[in-house]
């Protein structure tokens, strides 16, 4: 597995469920934009802690958030039969990008102490394509 860090647009609602060990979990679409490329998508899986965090900061469809996660290559059997190459990142952390917020919190409740993180990423980051990597 490789540590990854994305900044992207969440696709989907988050439908938090229990997994067999009773353990919460949720899985949601993240779409990363790289300049005028196609746009990668990941499928991002947080459980336990994450998920209630997840919920409390109300990330939802359209929110612009950044996370880290240790990300895998899987083959992901589809509905016909056919199997394709997904990216899967189970969550670590993550936050609302700067200047993003809940749209879905009142006005009253955004300036307590629940007010959703936008903890700014680290300032170095590598992109691979464009920087070579350490020897």
């Amino acid at each position: 597995m490789a540590q990854i860090h994305v900044f992207g647009r969440v696709m989907h609602d988050l439908v938090p469920k229990e997994g067999q060990t009773k353990q919460p979990y949720v899985c949601f679409d993240l779409m990363e934009r790289n300049g005028g490329n196609q746009p990668d998508f990941y499928q991002v899986w947080a459980r336990g802690d994450a998920v209630a965090r997840l919920m409390k900061l109300k990330v939802r469809k359209g929110s612009m958030i950044w996370l880290t996660g240790s990300q895998k290559l899987v083959d992901v059997r589809q509905k016909d039969g056919s199997t394709v190459k997904k990216l899967k990142v189970w969550l670590t952390d993550f936050g609302y990008l700067p200047g993003q917020t809940s749209r879905a919190k009142p006005e009253c409740d955004q300036n307590g102490s629940d007010q959703a993180e936008t903890v700014p990423a680290p300032a170095e980051v590598m992109d691979g394509d464009r920087e070579p990597l350490p020897g």
